[in-house]
């Protein structure tokens, strides 16, 4: 291996390291890549961006166009209704026929788009075969994956594979070459969900049904639903639910107000609050009551010069990580660092930063404070060690976080009296960290969690108590257990269920910060997230792809929803009007296109994308709508990776791995070569996109090719088919992701029901695709 192959090597595994934990976002790992390449002189200047004038570019640019007016003018929506219509309740049909469906319409839609068009159509036959959602939608996402590799421009990397081997002087391959191979997968994917992959799929509740109730229901609402009634003296009385910010200090979702008899759900912000007022909530009951509990007590900053003398034998200690210190890089927890040092850590000063929470999974670097308690005897010990410096023992070791320093009263008639720390979990709830506890005229320093809480204590915290101060605006609060089950729908406000779209430009934003209810006039109740519904500080969740929302408001304002880019509405309420008249003409592009490559009158990218101008300018879909259709992070991707396939080959790093394989398994014959290449290609795409699997893997296997005298048609064939067999991670293709919320699926699920598929679904293609292409 040459300086400049093993160079050229490192950078592909610093970028597939990045893609596979998106550190940053693929596209712009692709453009960070694609920039070295060029000063490291792999590429020339020319070279570097002719991926975005590619003809696959152009394809996949130009599908998605054609994608967006098959969606738009409602043809994906008719196919659903239309299937809705005439199967009956058996689960094995709907199978059969949800993911023949999906197969036929990505075959020449983007399959990522397919999924989404079909999810509330296929929700709504669970709800009228009184199946678990979870039932039907991995079989959906399957179905649309696996009609992609029937057709040329069903998936990204059956684009490429043609266009890579067209840039090579070779002929690329027809529409309609990947058809009899792709069929077959796609028949035997639907066999095997019948069969063996219906055995395995989970029954969950899922978010198919539209009645509030039942979606409350699966969501775990029916659990967490109580009331706080508001007193005449209550400090809420007069202010408006906006003011009263209880869902920062309780942590509740108010659902509705009851007011002399008449209940007004989905109240919105400015709603205001009056004494005799019930609040129907969403929370955590149990957690609710205890933060109550602390509402008697007092607090106040506090100066360390005003607390009394510490009792003897425990004493604070502050001390900062050397610069050369063995303890880098290693977290407390891997330091056993109260064990060793018989030091109890309570905060890490870094810089301006003052780190409280799970202290024992900080990685400690230089310049660190660590603030903590311990025996004076060892700490004496501690502060010789020249790992450490700055140290300083007693009260003055307090002085960085004395403007983060609070002493908390606890009155005699206060319940917090006669618990114990652990118990109340004052520290977690309060979110603070109680260092010490004042009691008489003496500073108990190092406090197990077990000591009871006595009348008069002052607790020593170091963090601001906003969540104490909040709850001690709040006034006298009666909490009550609902008995009956209140509706949280009424004739103009619902209950419904949204997941991320595709191309969600909101991903990785939290509620909070989209302002999401001035934004949208719908509250967050739950998330549900790999299976599990998530209903604490839900405005503090980041939401990704693959979330479901369960929001409450106006039937007008989740119709909205419904018509954002962002979303993929899986209730019942009506979708975003679809131009049913213009249907005709968006099938009428599609048919062209495949006419003129049928036809042979003009090359795929060239036929795409003149399909892809018919249906704009026949207004089957607008021009704005066809820039939003676009998945552009695809788009750019492909675009810069195409270059790094020409680095490799430019390197001689193709030819050093065609070697390796024409060595390892050329001598087990030419089906084995096929089969190292799928195999290849699969373990790729499970992690990375299809696409950029086929641009690293085509130069190896035509260099593989060439050396054992081999056709490449079927090794190219294998290659891209074996990028779309993504079935192991619900990360491995975005069809799976879209699903997930949904479906309340969890990682493991995909494992369970995808490994065998994949496993089965790549010996087919190795047997396979030599009997239409041999080799």
């Amino acid at each position: 291996m040459t300086l400049e192959i093993g160079i050229l090597f490192a950078l592909l595994v610093v970028m597939v390291v990045l893609f596979l934990t998106e550190k940053l976002p693929i596209d712009l790992t692709a453009f960070a890549g694609l920039v070295i390449l060029v000063f490291l002189g792999y590429v020339t200047p020319d070279e570097a961006f002719q991926g975005f004038s590619s003809p696959a570019v152009i394809t996949m640019l130009s599908i998605f166009i054609v994608s967006g007016a098959l969606q738009r003018t409602g043809v994906a929506d008719v196919a659903g209704r239309w299937g809705h219509r005439v199967l009956g309740d058996r689960e094995w049909v709907l199978i059969i026929a949800i993911m023949g469906l999906a197969g036929v319409l990505s075959a020449f839609m983007n399959n990522i788009a397919a999924t989404a068009v079909l999810l509330p159509a296929v929700a709504a036959i669970a709800r009228q075969a009184r199946l678990s959602p979870s039932r039907l939608f991995m079989p959906l996402s399957f179905g649309a994956i696996l009609g992609g590799t029937t057709t040329l421009v069903g998936t990204p990397p059956n684009i490429l594979a043609g266009e890579l081997l067209r840039e090579r002087g070779l002929e690329p391959f027809g529409l309609f070459d990947f058809t009899p191979v792709g069929a077959i997968l796609l028949a035997v994917g639907m066999l095997y969900m019948v069969t063996i992959g219906r055995r395995l799929l989970p029954t969950r509740e899922g978010v198919a049904p539209s009645e509030g109730s039942a979606l409350a229901k699966s969501y775990g609402l029916r659990h967490d639903t109580f009331s706080i009634r508001v007193h005449p003296n209550s400090s809420l009385a007069g202010r408006t639910l906006g003011e009263s910010r209880l869902g920062t200090a309780l942590g509740v979702q108010v659902v509705a107000i009851e007011r002399d008899g008449e209940r007004t759900l989905a109240p919105p912000p400015e709603q205001r609050i009056l004494a005799g007022d019930r609040l129907d909530v969403e929370g955590d009951l149990a957690e609710v009551r205890k933060l109550v509990r602390m509402r008697d007590v007092k607090v106040r900053p506090t100066r360390v010069s005003e607390l009394p003398q510490a009792a003897p034998g425990v004493s604070p200690i502050r001390a900062a990580v050397a610069a050369d210190s063995p303890q880098r890089r290693r977290t407390l927890r891997e330091l056993q660092f109260r064990e060793r040092f018989g030091l109890v850590v309570f905060a890490v000063v870094r810089g301006d930063q003052v780190i409280r929470d799970q202290l024992a999974e900080v990685a400690l670097s230089a310049g660190d404070v660590l603030l903590g308690v311990g025996d004076q005897e060892r700490l004496e010990d501690f502060a010789r060690r020249p790992e450490f410096e700055d140290v300083k023992i007693g009260f003055a070791a307090l002085g960085d976080v004395e403007d983060e320093l609070y002493t908390i009263l606890v009155p005699a008639g206060s319940t917090l009296v006669g618990r114990s720390l652990a118990e109340s979990r004052f520290g977690e709830l309060a979110g603070v960290t109680v260092g010490a506890v004042v009691r008489g005229e003496e500073t108990r320093m190092g406090i197990d969690p077990g000591e009871r809480i006595e009348a008069a204590d002052r607790l020593v915290v170091v963090g601001r108590p906003d969540r104490v101060e909040q709850l001690l605006a709040l006034g006298d609060l009666e909490l009550e257990e609902t008995a009956e089950e209140e509706a949280l729908e009424s004739e103009d406000v619902g209950v419904a269920a949204a997941t991320l779209a595709p191309r969600a430009r909101i991903a990785g934003r939290t509620v909070a910060d989209l302002s999401f209810r001035q934004r949208y006039g719908l509250q967050v109740l739950a998330i549900e997230r790999e299976g599990t519904s998530i209903r604490r500080d839900v405005a503090a969740i980041a939401l990704r792809m693959g979330d479901a929302l369960l929001l409450q408001g106006g039937y007008d304002k989740i119709e909205l929803l419904g018509r954002d880019e962002d979303f993929v509405l899986l209730s019942h309420v009506s979708h975003s009007p679809r131009r049913t008249k213009k249907a005709p003409l968006a099938l009428a592009g599609l048919a062209l296109m495949i006419l003129l490559v049928v036809a042979g009158w003009q090359p795929i990218h060239v036929a795409s994308f003149t399909a892809a101008t018919l249906v704009v300018l026949s207004g089957a879909l607008r021009m704005d709508e066809a820039y939003r259709a676009i998945e552009w992070r695809a788009i750019f991707l492909v675009a810069a990776i195409l270059p790094v396939g020409q680095a490799m080959e430019r390197t001689g790093a193709a030819l050093m791995l065609a070697d390796t394989v024409t060595s390892v398994v050329g001598p087990l014959g030419s089906l084995a070569v096929l089969g190292a290449m799928v195999v290849l290609s699969s373990a790729f795409s499970q992690g990375l996109d299809g696409a950029p699997a086929v641009v690293l893997l085509t130069p190896v296997g035509l260099q593989a090719a060439e050396q054992l005298g081999l056709d490449p048609y079927p090794i190219m064939m294998g290659t891209a088919l074996a990028a779309s067999a993504a079935f192991m991670t619900p990360f491995s293709h975005k069809a799976n992701l879209i699903v997930m919320g949904a479906g309340g699926y969890r990682s493991m699920d995909y494992v369970k029901v995808g490994t065998p598929l994949t496993i089965l679904l790549l010996i087919l293609m190795t047997f396979l695709v030599p009997v239409f292409f041999p080799f």
